[in-house]
């Protein structure tokens, strides 16, 4: 109980850090290299004109990392686990870095400065990868680590097919089956209070997966089916097995259920229909936050929503460095808030 009135302390700490969406709004008005938030650390990124985005993306990871290594130390067994397993999502986006970049034929040094730097929390093994001559070797020396059953998945989709697309979807989905997996077998009452913002979570995923291989990639309703997670949220398996085989996204949409039918209702676009679900899973992780009491969710809650503004925030540093219109930044920053996909 004494951790867990520190946690409830700390998150609540870090929350009040947080930017907030007029602050957001603010950073697209102000001159660039004059961009001012009240975070002493936050602005000295922001403001930096100097350096290359990828080393301010970096700075800006590690001093979430630092938040999160302060709350996640005093967990322990299952809830340390899932816990630590969401933030190797930032190992499976280095991995596909990895890829592209050995299908692309790059040096090991090339690829190397587009990575994330993750220690103490990469269990990835960069070096061995790095030194392999192409992506089946890559894939095999993977299944020799902690990401084994990942690899195993990946290489068999990829000697079949050599569709980089494939290799990512196949590489993003065994890595959320395992946070599933992992999800499941955390105390019931902490489940209890995660299951809002990972049903919006899973349906976004499902619901852009489904439209993107179908309709954009014209995979076929078996294809589609397959590569999606049916994990018994709103859109469980006889649902997605229904939805895959619409062929518009009109079609799809009036046979969601509620709330998706109406969030979703007259979205003519992917784009519109992406925009209004990263809409819901912020509104849904604010409100997980605001709890009185601490559960895994507050800190859950507070790492996507730091994860979001710093994906914000990139949009906005890269779209002044283009020198684009401010709605056209503003609309990167919404779309950029996503997490995973």
């Amino acid at each position: 109980m004494k951790d867990y009135a520190y946690l409830n302390t700390r998150v609540a700490i870090l929350a009040s850090q947080l930017l907030s969406e007029k602050q957001l709004t603010a950073l697209l008005k102000q001159p660039w290299g004059q961009q001012h938030t009240g975070q002493l650390a936050r602005d000295e990124l922001l403001n930096e004109t100097k350096l290359e985005p990828t080393l301010i993306e970096q700075a800006w990871l590690m001093q979430i990392l630092a938040d999160f290594q302060v709350l996640v130390r005093p967990l322990w067994g299952t809830t340390r686990e899932w816990l630590m397993y969401w933030f190797h999502k930032f190992d499976i986006a280095n991995l596909k870095t990895i890829v592209r970049g050995k299908i692309a034929g790059l040096e090991a040094e090339t690829i190397r400065a587009q990575l994330f730097e993750l220690n103490p929390f990469t269990t990835l093994p960069i070096e061995q990868l790095l030194r392999t001559e192409d992506v089946s070797e890559l894939l095999r020396r993977l299944e020799e680590s902690s990401y084994a059953g990942i690899a195993h998945a990946a290489r068999g989709v990829f000697e079949k097919e050599h569709q980089l697309y494939s290799l990512d979807a196949v590489i993003d989905r065994y890595y959320l089956l395992g946070f599933i997996r992992r999800t499941r077998i955390l105390e019931a009452t902490q489940r209890k209070y995660l299951l809002p913002m990972l049903h919006i979570f899973m349906d976004r995923i499902n619901l852009l997966w489904l439209l993107r291989y179908r309709l954009a990639y014209h995979l076929s309703a078996a294809e589609t089916y397959y590569l999606l997670i049916p994990v018994g949220s709103r859109l469980n398996r006889p649902l997605l097995q229904r939805l895959v085989e619409f062929n518009s996204l009109t079609e799809v949409l009036a046979n969601l259920p509620e709330p998706l039918s109406s969030l979703l209702a007259e979205a003519e676009t992917t784009f519109i229909v992406d925009q209004r679900l990263i809409q819901e899973t912020k509104r849904v992780t604010q409100l997980s936050l605001k709890l009185h009491h601490f559960t895994l969710a507050k800190i859950f809650a507070y790492v996507l929503l730091r994860e979001m503004e710093m994906r914000q925030v990139m949009a906005i540093i890269k779209g002044n460095r283009l020198n684009l219109n401010q709605d056209t930044i503003a609309l990167a920053a919404a779309s950029s808030a996503a997490l995973l996909v």
